[in-house]
């Protein structure tokens, strides 16, 4: 499985809701209110695939698959998460 860097950015607080209960069945991590890393059996592609139903003409969505060049400050969950998954290298 391969870990995504997933920004959600909606019009309506309605949108926020439905992204929630769609990324929720993922194994995720919750960076902040519209930014989670998730773990997805696909590429880039099928990832948005599989979220495009929940996207609204004006929302915007981001998709970045993540390697093991990667650095944090104060990011103790995402850090924690990353490590016990051993999907990406520590920084």
């Amino acid at each position: 499985m391969a870990v995504f860097l997933v920004i959600l950015e909606f019009e309506k607080v309605e949108s926020y809701n439905r992204a929630r209960k769609r990324i929720q069945p993922l194994v995720t991590c919750k960076l902040s209110g519209t930014a989670w890393l998730v773990e997805f059996d696909g590429d880039a592609s099928e990832l948005q695939r599989y979220l495009e139903e929940i996207i609204l003409q004006n929302d915007s969505l981001f998709i970045s698959a993540l390697n093991n060049d990667w650095a944090s400050v104060n990011m103790h969950a995402a850090r924690r998460w990353l490590t016990e998954r051993h999907t990406i290298g520590l920084n």
